[in-house]
């Protein structure tokens, strides 16, 4: 007798032998074409649809068809050259990140600091006073304030803001200054989700369930669209050892019977909350306080107005050094006595071109956060309409068999916060479709949108549901326990009497 084979290894098998192919198959199709056993090209066909894009169908004689309109959809895979480039990209981000910490924020301080350092030369030289002097001084600024404003020790770390930077209940309270820096360049961080707390919330739902669901129930908790959802349901088909049946009235169920065995109560399992209870909210733009974001701006700024001076007075360090140097001159001397300067000649990169270009970078990005703000609020909206409507036709227990385009108008509206507009009918319309809907005419010829299909499934689920045994959520009477291979205790102590007695009562329990 043969083995029995994986999912992935009898799809495997058939996968070639439908290459090409566009259509419907019955088990017993892919089994003929696979030559394999009818439970293998069973399970072969469920991890073939789940994961390249098949469907299901049910008939008037409660067979299932798997059906591959489009063909065996292989997943999306970059070629060579491409999957290169977007590793170079990762690589590349990864690297002007380090660069943001390490770079911004010190040298954004740093050439600020240094420019204010020339100044304060140049001043110190036109008093005559000697440009050694002036020159360590400010040198020994910059560095005890490098020091101290970055020392992890410090007691005036920035990574606890001033007050006067933040606004009251706006502070980000712990957050280093390099941080800062970071979200005001590239943004706040995303929000990452634990990627098994989906699939908790599908399983919790699947035992609240009595393992009888359909697509809307994954749609519930899971906020995704229908066809969506139906590959979910494959998958865990395969995952979970579960079944799928036809209803009487051609309605496709889910069966999982081995997830309803549970050793606690079964009315302890709590309902996931559905999708459309949280509402999507555009991410902050910097996440910083307005205060932090007025002196990054200002600290970036002053660096780009004073570089793009020495760019265009062509001030090197060595020209910043002759100027100082003259400025001197004339202070003891005097104009008449001092031969003017020579023409200013060289390329400025370190005072110049670099923090010019950089602090210019520091700006760009927000900028184009900024611009595209719109767009993503946009798509927010759209989203938060299309869990409005998701919640019309879902919430019932009952399920719903038709809407009327004014009533998922409203509730898209209200979910929204927009005016009305001609678009909003095509987003609504499309999300009708997502849905699992059909945009059909009433009897009078007025626009309905019908959900037939989940209102036939939640008639088939409540059935299977009030059928369902008792009997599979129950893990059954313990006949052993490690219990009975620990040390024997002393004969009076009351603790291994009573465990002793209750053992025995399962044993005797399981034999009759």
């Amino acid at each position: 007798m043969p083995d029995v084979l994986s999912p992935r290894g009898a799809a495997a098998i058939l996968e070639p032998r439908l290459a090409g192919f566009r259509g419907d198959l019955t088990v017993a199709d892919g089994a003929a074409r696979g030559g394999l056993a009818l439970r293998d090209a069973e399970v072969g066909l469920r991890w073939l649809a789940s994961e390249r894009g098949g469907q299901l169908k049910a008939t008037e004689t409660g067979e299932l068809l798997y059906a591959f309109p489009q063909g065996l959809v292989p997943p999306p895979r970059a070629d060579g050259l491409t999957r290169a480039l977007r590793a170079t990209g990762r690589a590349l981000a990864s690297v002007g990140r380090f660069v943001v910490r390490a770079w911004v924020s010190v040298v954004m301080v740093a050439y600020a600091l240094a420019f204010v350092g020339v100044a304060i030369a140049m001043a110190s030289s036109r008093e005559g006073d000697g440009i050694g002097d002036a020159l360590a001084g400010v040198l020994d600024v910059i560095v005890e304030a490098l020091y101290w404003t970055f020392h992890p020790f410090s007691p005036v770390n920035w990574g606890r803001e001033p007050a006067w930077v933040w606004s009251g209940r706006r502070r980000k309270r712990g957050l280093p200054f390099y941080e800062r820096v970071n979200r005001f360049v590239f943004g706040p961080p995303p929000v990452v989700e634990d990627p098994r707390e989906r699939e908790r919330r599908v399983l919790d739902e699947i035992r609240r369930r009595d393992g009888r669901v359909g697509p809307g129930d994954l749609m519930r908790v899971t906020g995704t669209d229908r066809e969506v959802a139906e590959r979910d349901l494959l998958r865990l088909v395969v995952d979970y050892e579960g079944d799928i049946q036809v209803g009487d009235d051609g309605a496709i169920v889910y069966v999982f019977k081995a997830l309803r065995t549970t050793a606690g109560r079964r009315d302890a399992i709590s309902a996931p909350r559905p999708a459309w209870s949280e509402r999507r909210v555009a991410p902050p733009l910097t996440g910083n306080g307005a205060g932090t974001n007025l002196l990054l701006g200002a600290l970036n700024g002053f660096n780009v107005v004073v570089s793009g001076v020495a760019v265009a007075g062509g001030l090197t360090v060595e020209r910043i050094f002759a100027l100082i140097e003259h400025t001197r001159l004339v202070a003891r001397f005097g104009a008449e006595m001092v031969p003017p300067l020579a023409a200013a000649h060289g390329v400025p990169l370190l005072l110049g071109w670099v923090p010019l270009l950089f602090s210019a970078g520091l700006f760009l990005l927000p900028a184009r956060r900024a611009l595209r703000r719109r767009q993503q609020l946009a798509e927010i909206a759209a989203e938060n309409g299309r869990r409005a409507l998701m919640r019309l036709v879902l919430a019932d227990p009952g399920g719903v068999t038709e809407l009327t385009p004014a009533a998922a108008r409203r509730a898209w509206l209200a979910a929204t916060e927009q005016k009305d507009a001609p678009a909003v009918t095509a987003q609504l319309e499309a999300a009708v479709r997502a849905l699992g809907g059909e945009i059909d005419l009433d009897a009078a010829g007025a626009i309905v949108y019908r959900f037939a299909n989940e209102a036939g499934e939640r008639r088939a689920l409540q059935a299977l549901r009030a059928a369902a045994p008792l009997a599979e959520a129950l893990p059954g009477a313990v006949v052993f326990s490690s219990a009975d291979e620990l040390p024997e205790r002393p004969a009076d102590d009351p603790d291994a009497a009573q465990g002793r007695a209750l053992i025995d009562l399962a044993r005797d329990r399981s034999k009759n």
